[in-house]
């Protein structure tokens, strides 16, 4: 800053702002006094103190130069300018003293405004940018204009000069300005809080607004200021292809400028971007539009040619005179710009242009002073001097525009760190941060590093971990890091929050509050590990401490889920951890309830206590253990077990309860009752009607004990009536163990197999056959028969009546038995020879 006066012995003074060496984020004002250019007289120091400060420290500076009558360079220029006879003369005096930021202007500006001008809105930002109360009054009467242009200038002023009673006006008028559905909408929001499901709802309203309301309610809602309006215009600018439309572009000029008044980078840059997008085809159309400064509607070619190149120019003009009259804001802005680009917005290169030929601000602010390119101000592309030249910009040499300011106020870096999605902008701010700012890593908030840990450029990443290693003390965790990683949505970030967890797990599983946090974490691996590394930490706890985190834990279960599996980390805890401490708490009716109407995770907790309370058996009864053993919850059906297991005695007389959990559709209860009838529980007990029905069964699993069990029991069970039941069963496979039971194991001796020789007629007759099977029983009774001749009876007369079918399978085997027999017993009856 510089300022002047025409007479006394210090006629000029200097103010600069200066960075403290190693102090990251401080500042300390040098002021020079001199008679004249290159005549110093004296010098003073003012600091240090903090960047956020430096607007403050500079305009009390200013207050006090100017009470020795100094004012700054160009006001008393712009001041004889707000005279001209030309309309744009004032206009654009006002605006330069608004930027020029001396106060001594404002009774000018105030008696201009007084004359009602064409000029007058500029007069209007100017003194909103003034900051002088004295403006209030005037900037409440321009807001309450019907004229946009007027409008939107009052409205910024009066936001601008902190007037409480004047923004709530503002307000309250631009709410009753928004489309009713849109109004409804937005009464129905917390207008203090950033809530995205509030955002996505606005959204939705505005995409069933009129087309020619749409905008208007953006700008209206920008003007409104709220955080949900905000991010609600800056999310639509931002995906919305068709910004340069008749009804459309008009709005987004008009947030455009509202966000150069406010000096809102972010929004600034989504607009400036999508122009730039916009520019590579122009596409103008002609439309009856009402214009902002007379109010008269005119046929109008909306985003023409000059108007994309007018916008684009002014919007690096406005970005100038941030880097001249705020350079603190010039830095946070130009990231913010640099940030929005993505790496689609590249393209392939034509003649002697590169990939970011077209994008006008990108060149201008990274790549002004870049002595391989050369740039066209009328079509405001960059070309390369000599396309076929591959040599890189030496790593010294600084291209970027207002380096001085970037090194003055270096802490957007870390938003372009964290932030950018381009390579070239990673790069550029890495290179500076290494080699000017090494200790700018170090005020990053937690939120910048875990951005860098996912930035595209590999070297951005390793900065952030080792950043991340330096910081991150195990005996004194930086918390508010781990609250925003574990907040993140991403997994690699998630993934590095659990092994920080992990590496100070012996700080916060000694805290209460921490373990409720973690554990109830809304990611599954992150409440898993916390589940973890928290039983392994309760063995060595002190009672009274395991005591109240059962207490907590248990109060957590017996509340509603906030969503399906929230509660998962707490129940393993209790269930695993905690039992002893609950049980001593819990009675068996709150266990009970528990259970009954809990959620999973209760149910889940609640099972695995009710499994240590072997009275339970008694007052639950048969019915609710059959039940509990069925349930979903395997932890409920584990309790049922072990009630189960505990009631064994009683089962060895009846077993039916068993019996009929076998068709349970869980596999872990029919497991566990298939390991009580192999040992302690005799299946046998249920006698032939109940091997015979497990078999029945359409489990596999099941019908493979069955098998088991009659194969175990075949010599204690009615032989006859158990292979005659199992041969009807319409499963090949248990027909088939019918038959290798019957050939396997049937006792020796006529009696035996007389009884069988049904079952046997059957396994050869059977509709169904299957080759293996006739081929054994054909083999078996020829054996059979072969040892006596009243077997070879049995054998003779099944076979015959097989024979007689004149069937095609296995007819000569069974032909060969008879003969066979018949050689061996002459006497017994056979139909060998009618056959022969």
């Amino acid at each position: 800053m510089r300022m002047f006066r025409p007479t006394g012995a210090e006629r000029l003074v200097a103010i600069t702002a200066e960075p403290v060496a190693g102090d990251a984020g401080r500042v300390s004002l040098r002021v020079q006094r001199f008679f004249k250019r290159g005549k110093l007289t004296g010098t003073e120091a003012y600091g240090p103190f903090a960047e956020d400060e430096l607007d403050g420290r500079l305009r009390d500076l200013a207050d006090d130069l100017a009470a020795e009558g100094f004012t700054r360079a160009g006001v008393r220029a712009m001041l004889d300018r707000l005279n001209s006879p030309s309309a744009r003369r004032r206009a654009l005096s006002a605006l330069r003293l608004g930027w020029i930021g001396d106060r001594t202007a404002v009774d000018p500006l105030l008696d201009r405004a007084a004359l009602e001008g064409t000029e007058l809105s500029c007069v209007v930002e100017a003194l909103g940018r003034l900051g002088d109360e004295t403006a209030a009054p005037l900037a409440r009467a321009e807001a309450a204009r019907k004229l946009l242009s007027r409008r939107r200038a009052g409205a910024e002023a009066v936001r601008a000069l902190g007037d409480a009673v004047g923004l709530a006006e503002v307000t309250q008028r631009a709410i009753e300005r928004l489309p009713q559905s849109m109004r409804d909408a937005w009464s129905a929001v917390d207008a203090t809080t950033l809530d995205e499901d509030a955002v996505v709802d606005l959204e939705a309203v505005f995409a069933h607004l009129d087309l020619k309301e749409q905008f208007l309610a953006l700008d209206t809602l920008y003007e409104i200021g709220a955080p949900p309006a905000v991010a609600l215009v800056r999310r639509v600018l931002g995906s919305h292809a068709e910004i340069h439309r008749p009804h459309r572009w008009r709005y987004t000029k008009s947030i455009l400028r509202r966000a150069t008044l406010r000096e809102d980078g972010e929004t600034f840059a989504v607009i400036t971007r999508r122009v730039e997008l916009l520019s590579r085809k122009p596409a103008a159309t002609m439309a009856v539009v009402k214009s902002g400064l007379d109010g008269q509607s005119r046929q109008t070619r909306v985003f023409s040619k000059q108007t994309e190149r007018h916008v684009r120019k002014a919007a690096w003009r406005y970005l100038e005179r941030l880097g001249r009259y705020r350079p603190a804001k010039y830095t946070e802005v130009a990231a913010a710009v640099l940030a929005a680009y993505r790496p689609e917005d590249r393209e392939l290169p034509k003649g002697n242009g590169d990939e970011w030929s077209r994008v006008f601000l990108y060149n201008r602010i990274l790549r002004r002073f870049d002595g391989r390119l050369l740039f066209n101000p009328k079509t405001l592309r960059t070309s390369l001097f000599n396309p076929k030249s591959k040599l890189p910009v030496a790593p010294s040499v600084r291209t970027e525009s207002f380096p001085a300011v970037w090194d003055s106020y270096p802490r957007p870096l870390l938003h372009l760190l964290a932030h950018a999605r381009v390579v070239e902008v990673q790069q550029f701010a890495l290179r500076a941060v290494t080699t000017r700012h090494p200790e700018l890593p170090r005020a990053a908030t937690a939120a910048e590093l875990v951005g860098m840990l996912t930035a595209v450029y590999p070297d951005t990443v390793e900065l952030a971990l080792e950043e991340l290693d330096r910081r991150f003390d195990p005996a004194k965790p930086d918390w508010a890091l781990l609250d925003v990683m574990m907040a993140d949505e991403r997994p690699v970030i998630r993934e590095h929050a659990v092994a920080l967890l992990t590496r100070c797990a012996d700080r916060w599983t000694a805290d209460i509050e921490r373990i409720v946090r973690f554990v109830g974490s809304s990611d599954a691996l992150l409440r898993s590990t916390a589940a973890s590394l928290v039983l392994a930490a309760l063995p060595a706890a002190d009672p009274w401490f395991r005591r109240e985190l059962a207490e907590r834990v248990l109060a957590i279960l017996q509340a509603p889920e906030s969503i399906e599996g929230a509660n998962d980390g707490f129940a393993r805890v209790a269930r695993d951890g905690l039992s002893e401490e609950l049980n001593a708490i819990l009675g068996l009716d709150e266990i009970l309830a528990m259970i009954d109407t809990g959620s999973i995770a209760a149910k889940v907790a609640g099972g695995a206590l009710l499994g240590s309370r072997p009275e339970a058996v008694e007052l639950l009864g048969t019915e609710r253990i059959l039940g509990m053993a069925m349930s979903d919850i395997a932890a409920v059906r584990q309790a049922a077990h072990a009630l189960i297991g505990a009631s064994v005695a009683k089962l060895r007389g009846d077993p039916s309860v068993l019996f009929a959990l076998t068709d349970c559709e869980w596999k872990d209860t029919r497991d566990f009752v298939f390991e009580l009838l192999r040992g302690p529980v005799d299946v046998a007990v249920l006698g032939l009607d109940g091997i015979v029905g497990l078999c029945d069964s359409n489990r596999d699993d099941v019908q493979s004990f069955g098998r088991e069990m009659a194969l175990k029991h075949f010599d204690s069970l009615e032989t006859a009536e158990l292979l005659h039941r199992l041969a009807e069963h319409p499963s090949p496979v248990i027909r088939r163990f019918a038959v290798d039971l019957a050939v396997a194991h049937l006792k020796d001796g006529f009696v035996a197999l007389s009884r069988l020789e049904a079952f046997f007629r059957r396994a050869l007759l059977d509709v169904r056959p299957e080759r293996r099977e006739k081929k054994l029983v054909v083999d078996f009774l020829r054996e059979r028969g072969l040892r006596d001749e009243r077997q070879a009876e049995v054998a003779s007369r099944v076979l015959g009546e097989f024979v007689r079918t004149r069937a095609k399978v296995d007819f000569e085997s069974a032909l060969d038995a008879l003969v066979r027999l018949k050689l061996r017993f002459p006497e017994v009856e056979s139909v060998v020879g009618g056959v022969a």
